[in-house]
């Protein structure tokens, strides 16, 4: 009882399935996604300044490797935002709806148990706006990601090339021992 008012309080939305919690602009509100046939989206949230916001689970995890340009759809640009300290991709759509220009930006997170997507979406005049909604939502986002950092991955190396500098030590330590009972043997 305690942890919903709290989240209420905060305007933050966790996923304990997902594993994740973010905090949410100051005038957005839960919204039923209208338009969405999807069930994978977990979510919706609109703010008075026409924004959306949704977060959709990709059912699967990503790797590092970027998307490519060519994977894109029509009328969409990559580019990369951070979260984490990480970056990661999103794409830029222009796109029209009821006959205004829409902005929709989407991100890609990769959380160790999900990867999802945050969407935020509004009208193209406002894709700055837009935009800076979805940097606030992923500066907030907290949840533990499959990738390892840049520290994790050097501390994987050191790890790998001190056993491989002990096994060495070890092997020319045992050919030593070895010439040298010989050398002893035959004088």
């Amino acid at each position: 009882m305690f942890l919903p008012t709290v989240l209420l309080f905060l305007q933050a939305t966790a996923n304990a399935e997902l594993g994740y919690v973010m905090s949410l602009p100051d005038d957005f509100v839960a919204v039923p996604a209208v338009g969405f046939t999807s069930p994978d989206v977990v979510g919706c949230w609109a703010g008075d300044n026409r924004i959306l916001l949704c977060v959709q689970r990709m059912r699967a995890v990503l790797g590092r490797e970027h998307l490519k340009p060519a994977d894109l759809p029509p009328r969409s640009q990559l580019m990369t935002v951070k979260w984490n300290g990480l970056d990661i991709d999103a794409i830029r759509t222009d796109t029209a709806q009821g006959g205004g220009a829409i902005t929709v930006y989407t991100a890609q997170v990769p959380l160790r148990r999900e990867a999802i997507q945050v969407v935020a979406a509004g009208p193209g005049a406002r894709a700055g706006e837009v935009l800076a909604t979805l940097n606030q939502v992923l500066g907030s986002l907290k949840g533990e990601t499959n990738w390892l950092s840049s520290t994790e991955r050097a501390g994987r190396l050191g790890t790998i090339a001190g056993w491989i500098i002990g096994i060495a030590v070890g092997v020319l330590i045992v050919r030593i021992v070895v010439t040298r009972r010989r050398a002893q043997s035959v004088a």
